[in-house]
């Protein structure tokens, strides 16, 4: 699989999931028209159960990023990301929103995202 879970995380399974397939179609790595592993395939191969990929899969379908074909399997619907990338920003201030709150200062806040960007780039 091109993806693990992970089961410390507060963060449900199935929610891990759903991020995660986002991320590889935001990434490129799986492309509109592109069927997605079958329920049963994923459960197997990150060993989770069967109705934690089928709530994950119902989820990405409810937010109109995949799209069950009866009788074929899931295929992703959505080309681009814009509305996930939006979240994903809006979260991202929250978390800085809460970090200035917590009294750490703006330069040690600015030099972890430099750090992570930088690691990601290369």
């Amino acid at each position: 699989m091109w993806f693990t879970i992970d089961f410390s995380s507060h963060i449900p399974v199935y929610k891990q999931i759903a991020e995660k397939i986002k991320m590889e179609i935001v990434q490129g790595n799986i492309k509109k028209g592109e069927f997605l592993p079958s329920i049963r395939k994923l459960a197997d191969s990150l060993g989770v159960n069967l109705n934690t990929v089928a709530r994950a899969y119902r989820e990405l379908s409810n937010e109109g990023i995949i799209k069950p074909i009866r009788g074929e399997g899931y295929i992703v619907k959505i080309e681009n990301m814009e509305k996930f990338n939006e979240t994903l920003i809006i979260q991202l201030e929250e978390i800085v929103d809460k970090c200035i709150k917590a009294g750490i200062p703006n330069e040690k806040i600015c030099k972890i995202i430099e750090e992570k960007t930088r690691r990601e780039v290369k």
